[in-house]
């Protein structure tokens, strides 16, 4: 017998008006700077995200949609920018319990949703989940074995969530009336591609070549979801994505901007480096800009049955961006030091330099990712607004707070949250520019009030001083028996 999808009771979606979406500081529950000294730099959203939830608001309105894997990195963030668009949302995900460290969860934000717990590759749930939904768009984020190590451990189980996980919604949208069936927008990959000389990646140029198993396997649903748009009548889009980072991330074992500011900032260490991406080259893309292509995506209707790049704001060498999260950090020091001098990140010491650590030679890894974004530019409008470095320093404010406040210890083993209680609850800010917020709650068991900045999170606009940053050589494998990645593909459940 099928398990059933458990769906928590949910409260009404936000349908107000854009001056009831902008809340003050005492409607938000935040305190005035200075009562207290603990502050979640929660900088959401970005003046991009925000124009563009304003420009579209009238049209998602009142409609209804399921995000997939919205407890995790991305989805999290699609589902807070649809939630305050006046979307009423289904936040579908394997793991949607309270003590799971998630946006939705931290920011209370999933009492405003439609909770589901069920597992994309339990094919009657879906199908029952989706003929009852009355979606209007899903939005498929859930992914499986996102990173190399765990795809090449247990190949079955990433093509069954991968490949047959989106098969399942579409089976459901199928099965509905051609009328009544949801856009699903599918979260693709870069990978996709796979190994090749001519960069930057086109769609439906450049060869589709992925053969790592993760990589073959989203290659497969990408397929099927033209298959299904154009043999099955279910309207599709595909959106092949680049290396997004960002706030409430928090696979920190394999991916590499969070990786490095566990490293830093809870460890008090160099980032590591594997041996194997000394000469990778990746996109960059700030997280909420994704968001902005998903529902840029959703809008344009003509954008249906079409496959796109998801382009980065960065392209760059990876060693290159381990030395930008360290002259980050290291600016951001100097400047608490002198401001602030008692402060946390002032007093904080650890290495200012780069560790490279031995590779695994069985994973294959792409050495080059570039994608060309002119396709969603001409017909979807899209184009990235946040630069490189403001996000990489709003993500580095956010890292510094959870790992002072949230989880400032290494735990017995290395998951976000342990604890049988729920995550400690922050007071979300929902549309206004940034501020930072209250939690209401103690961390940890420990009382602990957050303050609120009313310019929200600073920026340093002194020119940063140039660093030499020193590079180590760690020719023992990494520590707890892990097997080295240098790969950070969005991990969406």
């Amino acid at each position: 017998m099928a398990k059933q999808p458990k769906s928590a009771a949910r409260k009404p979606a936000s349908t107000r008006s854009a001056s009831e979406h902008e809340v003050s500081a005492q409607t938000a529950g935040v305190m005035p700077a200075g009562d207290a000294p603990h502050a979640c730099p929660d900088s959401w959203p970005s003046p991009g995200l925000s124009q563009t939830i304003e420009e579209y608001r009238a049209f998602f309105a009142g409609k209804r949609a399921m995000v997939t894997g919205a407890f995790g990195f991305v989805g999290g963030h699609l589902a807070r920018a649809l939630m305050v668009a006046g979307v009423q949302v289904t936040a579908l995900d394997c793991d949607a319990s309270l003590s799971r460290g998630a946006q939705l969860n931290l920011t209370g934000l999933r009492e405003q949703m439609n909770v589901v717990q069920a597992d994309i590759t339990d094919r009657d749930a879906m199908r029952e989940l989706v003929g009852a939904g009355r979606f209007d768009f899903v939005f498929h984020l859930a992914a499986g074995a996102t990173v190399v190590e765990k795809a090449i451990g247990d190949p079955y189980s990433t093509i069954l969530s991968n490949t047959m996980g989106f098969v399942n919604i579409a089976e459901g949208a199928r099965l509905l009336p051609e009328a009544e069936r949801p856009v699903i927008i599918y979260s693709s990959t870069d990978k996709v591609y796979g190994e090749t000389e001519e960069l930057p990646y086109v769609e439906e140029k450049s060869n589709l070549g992925g053969v790592g198993v993760y990589d073959a396997a989203k290659l497969a649903a990408d397929i099927f979801a033209g298959t299904y748009h154009k043999a099955l009548g279910v309207p599709t889009v595909v959106l092949r994505m680049c290396n997004l980072f960002g706030p409430y991330d928090f696979n920190f074992d394999y991916r590499l901007v969070p990786k490095a500011m566990r490293n830093i900032f809870r460890d008090r260490e160099a980032p590591e480096l594997y041996m194997n991406a000394l000469e990778h080259f990746r996109d960059y893309l700030y997280v909420e800009d994704a968001v902005r292509a998903f529902l840029h995506l959703a809008r344009h209707e003509g954008c249906r049955g079409r496959v796109y790049n998801l382009p980065g704001a960065h392209y760059s060498a990876t060693p290159d961006v381990l030395r930008e999260v360290v002259e980050l950090v290291a600016t951001m020091q100097d400047k608490a030091q002198t401001d602030a001098p008692e402060s946390p990140l002032a007093q904080m010491k650890w290495n200012r330099s780069i560790r490279i650590v031995k590779s695994d030679p069985r994973l294959i890894v792409i050495s080059k990712q570039h994608l060309d974004g002119s396709r969603i530019g001409r017909e979807a409008e899209f184009e990235p607004q946040v630069k490189f470095q403001d996000g990489l320093e709003r993500t580095a404010r956010f890292y510094h707070w959870y790992f002072t406040q949230v989880a400032p210890e290494r735990p017995a083993r290395d998951d976000v949250h342990h604890s049988d209680e729920p995550l400690p609850q922050l007071t979300p800010h929902l549309y206004e520019p940034p501020v930072e917020i209250v939690t209401p709650h103690a961390l940890h068991g420990t009382e602990a009030p957050m303050a609120a900045a009313s310019n929200g999170v600073a920026r340093n606009t002194a020119k940063p001083r140039r660093r030499k940053i020193r590079t180590s050589v760690n020719r023992t494998s990494a520590r707890n028996g892990e097997i080295p990645s240098q790969q950070d593909a969005p991990d969406n459940q």
